[in-house]
């Protein structure tokens, strides 16, 4: 060419060729010395035949270092050209990644048929699933709307039986108070014994140390020596005590009583049948739980007293009781509310429907779980050909000097038990182009006074699955 032209901000500007590569600098950017080091912010190319092309700052022609293969940057031949040997080696390892790629793309192929019949196959799950869970869903709500039908009626009749048995107790509490009140005053007849209608500290006294006293001694000789000895406050004292002995014999019948049912229960020595005792001469083996065989061992060399057996099942039976009231604390005297039939009918027919309400519920939420466990996986993204699926399930490993890392694809990522990352989603690599470049793994365990860990993956094709 005759003219070397550039356009500049400020206009248009034209050399003749001659300024091109004339160790000078015309041009503010540097492109007219692309093959001498004169503009510091020129760039220089390297063809470097038989490899690839490269740009290198022009600052580095002849600076005695060779920067391209073919030495085109160092004048003199100083550089000897290498661009052949490394496109020999670049050639190879393109081949093997070539090679590696295309049993990757095989491998593909059939992971794409394995993920689609999996969508099949999910997509037919969900459909069934979906009319299983509304067709229970209805059935539920049914049931749910006759629960509440009949739970009015039954709740109201339990509570007029209810009250009527409050008030039948606090009558009887009532009765049993009158009835304790009259001993009580019967006890202080006892107490007062010139029958003068006040009871002096020595009647008070005398009656303490009885062995038949209702009031402990120590109460008694605390309430005389502080000088207040009240005919009010000893029978409300006596009334105490009655009451509270009247409750413990209450709760013993009642614990007497229990146990006798769970003796009718339980089945008498004497009506267990003995095993037989095995035949010494028998040849039949014996094996234990561990596998091995079990000696055998002459009856004569057990040597048994058999009164330190017991006397009779009610010893059995007494110790027994015995370790039943060592671990159960007594339990309070409560009423039991009796219904009438037409009250009883009500309640049963209310416990009906709520039994089959909870079946129905019970029968609803699991087919709702399933449905939702399979639609949660038919959410995940497994690539545009569902080739990603059969990475699901699946967990890989890796050692390092320091760590031992484990990959779950599309459920988590761990670095020697520490979770680093859950799955999130997909990014776009380094192209900006494919968003199946990178798996992210976020919401991790956080670092000491830091954010939370997060896993960045970088997905390309190989030959196996590997990290």
């Amino acid at each position: 060419k005759q003219w070397y032209q550039r356009r500049v901000a400020v206009g248009s500007q034209s050399f003749p060729m001659e300024y091109v590569n004339d160790d000078y600098c015309d041009c503010d950017d540097g492109s007219d010395e692309p093959g001498t080091a004169a503009c510091s912010n020129g760039s220089f190319y390297c063809v470097n035949k038989h490899f690839k092309g490269q740009l290198i700052s022009s600052s580095r022609v002849d600076d005695g270092i060779c920067d391209c293969c073919d030495g085109s940057d160092e004048v003199g031949g100083q550089c000897s050209n290498n661009c052949k040997e490394l496109g020999t080696h670049t050639a190879e390892a393109a081949k093997k990644i070539r090679r590696e790629q295309a049993i990757g793309f095989q491998t593909r192929l059939a992971y794409v048929t394995d993920g689609k019949s999996a969508k099949a196959r999910r997509d037919q799950d969900i459909s069934v699933f979906a009319t299983e869970e509304e067709k229970l869903r209805a059935e539920l709500e049914e049931r749910q709307a006759y629960k509440e039908q009949v739970e009015g009626p039954a709740k109201e009749a339990k509570e007029t039986a209810k009250a009527a048995l409050e008030k039948v107790e606090a009558e009887k509490r009532e009765a049993g108070k009158e009835k304790n009140r009259a001993a009580a005053e019967l006890e202080l007849g006892r107490i007062d014994k010139d029958n003068n209608g006040e009871i002096s500290a020595d009647e008070l006294l005398d009656y303490g140390k009885s062995e038949d006293s209702l009031l402990p001694y120590e109460e008694v000789a605390e309430m005389v020596e502080g000088g207040e000895i009240e005919t009010a406050t000893i029978v409300d004292m006596i009334q105490t005590q009655i009451q509270n002995k009247r409750e413990e014999q209450e709760r013993f019948d009642a614990e007497e009583k229990k146990k006798e049912e769970k003796r009718a229960k339980k089945p008498r020595l004497r009506d267990i049948v003995p095993t037989p005792a095995p035949d010494e001469n028998s040849d039949e083996e014996l094996w234990g739980e561990d596998g091995k065989r079990i000696e055998k061992a002459p009856l004569d060399e057990f040597d048994v007293d058999l009164d330190d057996l017991g006397d009779s099942e009610d010893d059995y039976e007494e110790m027994e009781d015995e370790e039943e009231d060592e671990s159960q604390d007594p339990a309070p005297i409560r009423n039991t509310v009796e219904y009438d039939p037409e009250t009883q009918k009500l309640i049963e027919v209310f416990n009906e429907a709520e039994s089959l309400y909870n079946e129905a519920k019970s029968r609803h939420d699991g087919a709702k779980r399933q449905l939702e466990d399979v639609q949660k996986l038919s959410n995940l993204d497994f690539g545009p050909d569902e080739e990603f699926f059969v990475l699901k399930g699946q967990c890989f490993e890796l050692r390092d000097d320091q760590y031992k890392y484990k990959l779950c694809p599309f459920d988590r990522s761990d670095q020697d038990g520490t979770n680093i990352g859950k799955w999130d989603s997909w990014e776009k690599g380094a192209d900006g182009v494919n968003k199946y470049n990178v798996m992210m793994y976020t919401k991790g365990n956080s670092c000491w006074q830091g954010p939370q860990r997060s896993t960045r993956v970088e997905v390309v094709c190989g030959p196996e699955n590997q990290i």
